[in-house]
């Protein structure tokens, strides 16, 4: 009977309602104790659930931490198509903006700030971090050259560093300036009506992106 009882459990869907409150538990608990106290034990009470249920879904907390960021970055950096290569870069480096400035940043950054003392979170950070913003820079730059905005397809080497400066920086601004320094920088100047608002050094950084990958000067008006 105990078996036949096991079996069933085992096989018994997941439901999706557990997986997001177990995932909102998680970036709770690392935005307010970091990678210390992120424990399963903790994420599970924190969402009501049962340890077993959490390790039926992810089988460690780097498991887990992989998961958080991988719906971080899924979430906000999917479904890019302005219509332009300019716009759809403006759009992700808003969407980067946003994942630092919202409830997610706090635990994104414990967990990059921990993978380098974790062999196996980097592998799971650079599988669910690094590679997404990497395909997302090759989705929009094929794109790009479908439309005729880019002669020829970027070269590898050039997506990797592309890829390292579009995460490197968010974590530099994270640690280094403060959350309204962009707008502290552009108080005079309001951005233009039919874009996001990415501050002033979000609006450097993208004429930089856009320099390298057309390989002209696209200092915008003056």
């Amino acid at each position: 009977m105990t078996k036949k009882a096991d079996t069933a459990t085992q096989g018994r869907p997941k439901d999706p309602r557990v997986d997001e409150a177990l995932i909102g538990a998680a970036i709770e608990v690392l935005n307010e104790s970091g990678w210390a106290a992120f424990t399963t034990t903790a994420v599970a009470r924190r969402a009501g659930a049962s340890t077993a249920s959490l390790y039926r879904r992810w089988p460690s907390k780097q498991a887990l931490a992989g998961a958080v960021a991988r719906h971080i970055t899924l979430d906000e950096l999917g479904g890019i198509d302005t219509g332009s290569l300019e716009g759809d870069v403006r759009e992700l480096l808003a969407r980067k903006r946003r994942i630092l400035e919202t409830a997610t940043g706090p635990a994104l950054l414990s967990l990059m700030g921990q993978a380098a003392h974790d062999p196996e979170l980097r592998r799971i950070l650079h599988d669910d971090v690094y590679l997404a913003v990497r395909q997302q820079l090759d989705t929009l730059t094929a794109r790009a050259v479908r439309r005729g905005e880019l002669a020829t397809a970027v070269d590898p080497a050039q997506t990797d560093v592309l890829t390292l400066v579009l995460i490197g920086t968010a974590l530099a601004r994270s640690v280094f300036l403060a959350p309204d320094t962009d707008k502290a920088l552009t108080a005079d100047k309001a951005p233009p009506a039919d874009t996001g608002d990415i501050g002033d050094i979000g609006e450097t950084e993208l004429r930089l992106l856009l320099t390298v990958l057309t390989g002209t000067n696209t200092s915008g008006p003056s």
